[in-house]
């Protein structure tokens, strides 16, 4: 049987990486995020173990297979634990498991079958004792027995359990991708009143400044003026990109600024060593910060676009 279980994993694991959540939660706090993506995985595990169950043709010889139910005990159990340490590290680290289980209705049922059978069967809470019943096992159902001291019998219905569990699961999931979203939301929603593209105009506006600088024979004094406007302009665009991305920005924009600041950073050398007045190169130069700028720009659009939601 397929299920959405996978997707919606597929879906965290994306949001979790997306730089308004990861720069902010999860590189600030490396095991919170290394147990955040490890869950993940285990939870998608776990149910293409489910899965396999129930599309598996064969419950073994004689129609008996406690491989299968051992397995899907314990495929049960894990995703569970997967999905209270996801909870925990996303939504509330200080939920306790009984606490969380509640929270989502969970069958607890599921979950003392499987320490029942699969976890400690011979010394169960060290005065009780279980064995799966002989002989054949359905897909749908098994029997189990045990001394308590006194001798009980239990009736599994697997089939509800995985229904059940599959109700679980996508309520957790969604409750996380829920959680993820308003946080991206309220990291999007303290900027959103600030256009960036509106701030790199200003760095526009020295460009004639400094080619005075380069070909102006009575006014090439002005380009020491717009070399260091053109650089204010830079950096506050650049401080209020580190706030939005807690001090790690995307590649692509560390890269411009990295070509932007050798630029600038020669224009500083020919003014500082008096051969920026008809320097070819210097010319060249801007005509390339010129392009790195409007590159620079589409990409604040596209962080502007981000920011209004």
């Amino acid at each position: 049987m397929e299920t959405d279980i996978i997707s919606l994993c597929s879906i965290i694991n994306q949001a979790i990486h997306k730089p308004l959540y990861h720069n902010f939660f999860n590189i600030p706090n490396q095991l919170k995020y290394n147990q955040t993506f490890t869950s993940i995985d285990l939870i998608e595990d776990s149910q293409i173990a489910i899965d396999e169950f129930e599309s598996a043709k064969s419950i073994g010889k004689k129609g008996r297979s406690t491989l299968l139910i051992y397995g899907l005990l314990q495929s049960l159990f894990l995703q569970q634990d997967g999905l209270y340490h996801l909870y925990k590290c996303i939504v509330d680290e200080k939920i306790k498991q009984t606490s969380f289980f509640d929270a989502f209705s969970f069958d607890k049922k599921i979950r003392e079958v499987r320490n029942d059978i699969a976890g400690h069967p011979t010394n169960r809470k060290k005065t009780e004792f279980y064995f799966i019943a002989k002989g054949p096992i359905t897909k749908d159902r098994f029997t189990y027995a045990g001394y308590t001291p006194n001798f009980r019998t239990v009736e599994v219905d697997i089939k509800t359990f995985i229904v059940k569990q599959l109700e679980f699961t996508r309520k957790v999931l969604q409750a996380v991708l829920v959680d993820i979203s308003k946080k991206i939301e309220m990291k999007r929603t303290e900027h959103n009143d600030l256009l960036l593209t509106e701030m790199i105009v200003g760095a526009g506006r020295h460009f004639e400044l400094i080619y005075r600088g380069i070909r102006d024979d009575k006014r090439n004094f002005q380009g020491e003026w717009g070399i260091s406007g053109i650089k204010s302009s830079l950096d506050k665009i650049r401080k209020e990109l580190h706030i939005r991305y807690n001090e790690n920005l995307p590649i692509g924009l560390s890269e411009a600024f990295r070509l932007i600041d050798y630029i600038i950073h020669r224009f500083n050398h020919w003014n500082t060593e008096k051969t920026l007045f008809g320097n070819d190169d210097a010319e060249i130069f801007l005509d390339s910060l010129k392009n790195q700028l409007r590159e620079l720009e589409e990409m604040l659009k596209e962080i502007d676009e981000e920011f209004k939601g």
